[in-house]
């Protein structure tokens, strides 16, 4: 009697582990070609504009602020981007330091900048590091007021108007999840400028073609 050998044309465990590597190789693959191409869209969030005059330093808090962003992705690992930056306007009122003299201040930064991004290996959302050049231009202001009769007033003269432009390192990171063509971002970014460390966080979309 001949016996029967059902598991003849059986896979064995090592023939399906190397399948599913392969399964997930393509994916993986598929993948990363999508992520590839140029790219467009924009952010908004909260900046702080850290900008100084001849009375106050580091003023400039919590202004809104937004970007336009392009880019281009020539590999999975890497990509270019151009940013248009705009940390909004902030204005508010201080005291001149040991004294009741009160000082109304305002200011603004806006620029460009050029970045290299480096994206991490991790599933499901890309975490990446950026860094590079921002060019940006500051105004600031400081408006010397009244003091009140009694308190302590040193003799002060508004000091000349900030207007200039610079350029200065700039770097940060975030996490981006892609769904198809779209991707949502959320980012970090500090830069060196004159009269502060301006930086900003914010969110997004961007459209990859």
């Amino acid at each position: 009697m001949r016996e029967r050998r059902s598991d003849a044309r059986r896979p064995g465990p090592g023939a399906i582990l190397t399948c599913a590597a392969l399964l997930a190789g393509a994916a993986v693959d598929a993948h990363a070609d999508d992520l590839l191409g140029f790219s467009f869209g924009g952010t908004y969030g909260k900046a702080t504009i850290d900008a100084s005059t001849g009375l106050v330093s580091g003023f400039g808090s919590h202004s809104s602020a937004y970007t336009i962003v392009a880019g281009w992705r020539p590999i999975a690992e890497l990509s270019a981007e151009v940013q248009y930056l705009d940390f909004g306007h902030s204005s508010g009122t201080s005291l001149y330091k040991n004294s009741n003299v009160p000082l109304t201040n305002s200011a603004s930064r806006k620029g460009e900048g050029v970045f290299g991004i480096l994206y991490l290996p991790t599933p499901i959302v890309d975490f990446y590091m950026k860094a590079g050049l921002a060019k940006l231009h500051t105004t600031a202001t400081t408006i010397v007021g009244t003091c009140p009769k009694g308190g302590v007033c040193p003799p002060l003269a508004n000091p000349l108007p900030v207007d200039s432009t610079g350029v200065g390192a700039a770097g940060g990171g975030g996490v981006m999840y892609r769904f198809r063509s779209i991707e949502v971002r959320a980012e970090y970014l500090r830069f060196a400028a004159q009269g502060g460390n301006p930086y900003m966080v914010t969110g997004g979309l961007t459209w990859t073609f």
